[in-house]
């Protein structure tokens, strides 16, 4: 006869199994994030949801431990020692910028600096589209191909769906060597499947540089359904130059398992103008979150003023912090959002922070003319970066992403200008008006607990 087990039994056998899942989970959770919010969601998700929420960690969450950092005496300000260890870069001097303000002159500038390549070519982007400036530009890589350059050319699997396999056959068969970061193919997910390469990156001749905010997308020049899209780009020559070939060969390592020979793509200049510069990057292992720390410390030690313009805008608990921090001790803060943005739910969140924001004595401004996809803080008057990083977890804490932060008051004079015109096409949130609908302010804040998985 079958031996009846009483329920009372079975629920405390499933309790305890309960229990200890979550424990163990929670053991390798609270070691591998370093974020204490991020952890205490995920915390939360397996307690609920046990098999399902820890499935989701390991597909989704799972940090490898990072190697331990050398020891060494990094000299400079706090920013620049934070950089140092993270991603051993030190200040370049000599260096030459060019601001790109919007698709125009960013293309403009791309394309002519494209034709005149003599040697080789290597660009990174997060998006490029089978459109028509994605089209004139695989025209030109073709060319270059064809004429015996090196050409090589990363995109990530994910943000660059739309790009069309005939534009990669036809590339391929001039000599474009191509290569997609972490594609996702169901249903074997890879640990990795939401952590994506969000870097723009141009290289040419080893001699001239890209990076910034914009994509390989034709709304930089039309527009679309948010309007025109307002953005920052760098053009680089100098010693800075290295280090972001040195970059992409890295990267390039890493998607294809070759290595390049470095001194092959490195070329001399003759600049001779002071304007430091330093790469900042963030990616698996001692850099993960060295974008984030520097943007904290950056914003820690300013005396007078803190700018930033992001088109998302949900930071990590210590750049809130920092912000706090800085507008109650006499900083004047002034933080730029797009009205909405191309994602929903990432607006609802955003909204959460306002009033924080405003009780804190920041200056919130809502960008109308368009959609503001500029990724620029500025600090005072004599530091700025510009990159490809958000002001949110995804791109802080998962995304590969890359900076530069930029020591020359000239040019943070010159950002700053563009700042303050920028801030005519905006409207100010004032505390008093500030007043959502219930259902926005519920869902906002529902979502915000979430969004350090977002």
């Amino acid at each position: 006869m079958a031996r009846i087990v009483p329920a009372n039994g079975v629920m405390h056998t499933l309790l305890t199994i309960h229990l200890l899942w979550t424990l163990g989970a929670g053991l390798v959770i609270t070691r591998r994030q370093r974020i204490p919010a991020s952890a205490a969601v995920w915390l939360a998700l397996v307690l609920l949801l046990p098999v399902a929420g820890t499935l989701l960690y390991v597909l989704a969450g799972y940090r490898r431990p990072a190697p331990p950092a050398e020891e060494a005496v990094h000299r400079g300000d706090a920013v620049e020692q934070i950089v140092a260890r993270g991603c051993g870069t030190s200040p370049t001097r000599h260096n030459r910028i060019e601001l790109l303000h919007n698709g125009n002159n960013a293309f403009a500038s791309l394309i002519a600096a494209l034709q005149h390549a003599a040697r080789s070519i290597h660009m990174e982007y997060y998006i490029i589209r089978d459109d028509r400036i994605g089209r004139t530009i695989a025209e030109i890589l073709i060319r270059k191909a064809r004429a015996g350059l090196e050409v090589r050319v990363i995109y990530d699997a994910v943000g660059s769906w739309r790009l069309s396999r005939t534009m990669l056959r036809r590339m391929h068969e001039a000599g474009v060597e191509t290569a997609a970061f972490e594609p996702v193919r169901f249903p074997w997910f890879t640990t990795r499947v939401t952590r994506r390469n969000h870097r723009k990156i141009v290289v040419t001749d080893g001699k001239v540089a890209y990076l910034g905010g914009i994509n390989i997308a034709k709304y930089y020049l039309d527009g679309d359904y948010m309007g025109k899209w307002r953005d920052e780009h760098l053009r680089v020559e100098g010693d800075a130059v290295a280090d972001l070939q040195k970059l992409f060969i890295a990267d390039w390592a890493r998607v294809r398992g070759e290595s390049l020979d470095i001194r092959r793509h490195i070329a001399p200049h003759d600049i001779r103008q002071r304007l430091p510069i330093q790469l900042a990057w963030a990616e698996e292992g001692s850099s993960r979150l060295t974008i984030a720390e520097a943007f904290a410390a950056a914003i820690v030690r300013a005396q007078r003023r803190v700018r930033i313009s992001s088109p998302y805008f949900l930071p990590p608990a210590m750049l809130l912090d920092a912000l706090r921090l800085a507008a109650r001790s006499g900083v004047r803060v002034q933080v730029m959002i797009p009205t909405c943005s191309d994602s929903p739910f990432t607006d609802l969140i955003s909204d959460s922070y306002v009033g924080d924001l405003l009780d804190a004595g920041i200056e919130l401004y809502r960008y109308a003319n368009g959609f503001l996809h500029a990724k620029l803080l500025i600090v005072d008057d004599d530091t700025a970066s510009v990159g490809t990083a958000n002001m949110d977890y995804r791109s802080l804490l998962d995304n590969l992403e890359v900076t530069a932060f930029i020591r020359d008051r000239q040019v943070v004079r010159e950002l700053s200008a563009t700042f303050d015109g920028d801030l005519a096409s905006c409207r100010r949130i004032v505390r008093d008006e500030w007043r959502p609908a219930a259902w926005r302010r519920t869902l906002g804040d529902v979502l915000r607990l979430v969004s350090p998985l977002m």
